[in-house]
């Protein structure tokens, strides 16, 4: 008993110890600077990241969130949801435009704006936020003024809520407008100029700043820098939005599920085609998706499907292949929300191509061995007919029907000079196909056969 209480001291001993250095820890802990990166294209993975790093910037008490960005742009719809997490953040938000030649272009401009503090390395630049279509191409005239005005308005109240001047960063939509790091400073749009994070917070270090109507100076000097760095899921999903990469995925997974209808009960056929076309639906959420484009790729499934089922001359498959393509040309834009001005999410011409000629390839050698194998196992289950004796049910003249083993057949004469009186007896002699030829069965050869 004693060695069991002697135990049990040290062992709640070592846990009062440990909790007690646990909280000196956390107490002796200096605030950090919390840091994310955008790089690439603005996405709805990139609002949900910047979203969640918001949230643990304040439950974590960080002093800052530092976004360093480097982006061409990408879609409204995510990018104003990023604007709405900054303009809410209860931590400063310090949106950095670096490595030098990096750029804020288009959507990155009104990211910039929201924050708190901007700034910009040197050989940088922000701007270009005219609206255009999804894939880069101007719009028309009325769709243009619209966008422009509703961008700039979102820009105008963006400016006025962090207290600064309206007039360029609305240039930079009405007129295409780009600045480099030292006309951005001298514009008014950031507020620093800075090489690195290091050199970048030594200078922001004791700027006051407005949140929530209140005024702060920010005490950040002596802060260490935390990276959040992105979960598995919004990885995922950052692979998964890029255009190519869910075409391929589409492709593998119309090849798969075609094998499957030609083949029923493969199963891995059926398997791998779900599990693609499923990852290949979550990238598609992550991009501006043209309805008709997944109409048409629906539709090559459908003549896939068909052509599976009867395969022939080839028309249901070839009808397949070229809505494929047309469908992949217009998979992503066209009748969805144009994006700030930025990079194409168009897939690649060369990607296209090469998925066409996979496919086509593939599904006609896939089709056409499973149509032979079918082939000769109907052969091989028929091949008995030949030798049979049968009973003429429609005249032969000289093509007509004869039941043979309990079967009516599709029958032409060996002799096409022959004709034949419904109800006589023949023997088939040869089998082309579902088609049997017959001969008059003459007396010897039926006491033959018996």
């Amino acid at each position: 008993m004693n060695i069991l209480r002697l135990i049990s001291a040290v062992i709640f001993g070592a846990l009062f110890v440990q909790g007690i250095l646990l909280v000196l820890t956390v107490e002796s802990a200096a605030p950090s600077i919390m840091k994310v990166e955008i790089r690439g294209s603005i996405q709805p993975s990139t609002a949900s990241y910047i979203k969640r790093a918001v949230s643990e910037a304040s439950k974590r008490n960080s002093v800052a969130l530092l976004i360093e960005l480097d982006t061409p742009g990408g879609m409204l719809g995510p990018t104003r949801s990023i604007v709405t997490s900054i303009l809410s953040s209860e931590v400063p938000v310090i949106v950095f435009v670096t490595p030098s030649g990096a750029r804020a272009g288009s959507a990155g401009t009104f990211i910039v704006a929201a924050s708190h503090v901007a700034a910009m390395s040197p050989a940088t630049n922000i701007g270009a936020a005219t609206p255009v279509g999804v894939n880069g191409e101007d719009l028309d005239d009325t769709m243009k003024s619209k966008s422009s005005q509703d961008a700039a308005a979102l820009l105008r109240s963006i400016s006025e809520n962090r207290g600064r001047p309206t007039t360029p960063f609305e240039e930079t939509v009405i007129r295409s407008a780009s600045f480099t790091s030292n006309e951005a400073l001298q514009a008014g749009i950031i507020d620093f100029i800075a090489a690195d994070t290091q050199m970048l917070v030594e200078k922001i270090d004791g700027s006051v700043i407005n949140i929530a109507h209140e005024a702060i100076t920010l005490d950040i000097s002596n802060a260490p820098v935390e990276e959040l760095r992105r979960s598995l899921l919004e990885r995922f999903l950052d692979a998964v939005g890029n255009p190519n990469i869910t075409f391929v995925l589409l492709t593998v997974g119309s090849i798969a599920l075609t094998l499957e209808f030609v083949q029923p009960g493969i199963l891995v056929g059926g398997f791998v085609g779900i599990l693609a076309m499923a990852v290949a639906f979550v990238g598609m959420g992550q991009l501006p998706v043209n309805w008709v484009g997944v109409a048409l790729l629906t539709a090559s499934l459908v003549l896939f499907f068909i052509e599976a089922q009867a395969p022939g001359l080839g028309l249901y498959i070839t009808g397949g292949i070229l809505c494929f393509l047309l469908g992949a040309f217009l998979l992503f834009g066209g009748l969805s929300p144009p994006p700030i001005n930025g990079p194409s999410f168009r897939v690649s011409t060369w990607v296209i191509g090469t998925s066409g000629l996979v496919l086509a390839g593939s599904l006609s050698l896939a089709i056409k061995a499973f149509a032979e194998a079918a082939s000769d196992s109907s052969t091989s289950h028929t091949s008995g007919v030949v030798g049979s004796v049968g009973v003429v049910e429609a005249r032969l003249d000289p093509t007509g029907l004869v039941k043979v083993q309990s079967e009516v057949w599709s029958a032409e004469t060996s002799d096409s000079n022959q004709e034949i009186d419904e109800g006589e007896s023949v023997i088939v002699t040869k089998m082309k196909g579902l088609k049997i030829y017959v001969s008059k069965l003459s007396g010897e050869q039926g006491g033959d056969r018996k």
